[in-house]
Parts: structure tokens; sequence; C-alpha cells
């Protein structure tokens, strides 16, 4: 999937320097979350993006996007998962997607997290691995 530029910035915008007590880092999740995010008022989908650290260089693993699903007991669950390590684009109540119809979903899934990001919505939350 191509990632445009606008997300890398913000991606490396957001993970700061690793910690300097971490020796070697495997990898790097970032928790994007709406704090008034709720099945009954809805509100922006909690995002997790993680990366992985191959051969001195981030490369993308994953991207999820969650959403509450169900109508009794919703529960929070992936609505679009693109893994770049698995080579698959799945969206919920459809299953894994073509190549072209995967990329068309993550092209409006990275525009529109733009704009969520550069409106504020989120607080983010930063994982370092080793």
């Amino acid at each position: 999937m191509p990632v445009s530029q606008e997300l890398i910035n913000v991606i490396f915008k957001e993970i700061g320097n690793p910690p300097p007590h971490k020796a070697r880092i495997a990898a790097v999740s970032l928790l994007f979350k709406d704090l008034s995010y709720s099945a009954e008022k809805g509100g922006y989908h909690p995002v997790e993006i993680r990366l992985i650290s191959r051969n001195d260089e981030w490369c993308f693993d994953y991207i999820t996007d969650f959403s509450y699903m169900g109508v009794v007991y919703p529960e929070l669950e992936k609505e679009i998962d693109i893994s770049w390590s698995q080579q698959y684009v799945f969206l919920a109540h459809v299953g894994d997607l073509p190549v072209n119809a995967g990329r068309e979903l993550f092209e409006l899934w990275q525009s529109n997290f733009i704009q969520y990001h550069a409106m504020n919505v989120y607080t983010i939350t930063v994982l370092w691995e080793s």
C-alpha cells in the first residue's frame, strides 16, 4: 500500500525520540484515541499504527482502525486492518479485499486520518518495544 508523505510526517512527529533507556528498539506502536468516542455518541475511531525496525529502517507493520460493532452489547472491534507484513487489507463485514479495492480503501482512510489528526481530535500514546 502506498503511504503518503503526509502520513509519514504525522507518524514521525508523534513518535519523537526513542526513550534513552531502550538499547535496541524492535518496534513502536502509536495509539490514537478520541476520548469521547462511544457506541452511543460516535466520534472518531481509535487507530493503532505499528512500525517495526528492519535493517535500521522503520517499516509499516499494520494499521488498524477500530469501531463499535453490535447492537445490544456493542464491542470495539477491527473495522479496517491493513497489514504490510502479512500482505492483506481487511474490511469488517466484507473480509479480505482484492489489491485494487484495498488500495482505494487505504487511500481514502489515509486522507481522512490525516485530516482528523490535523483537527487535534486524538489523544496519542506511543509504546516502544525492545
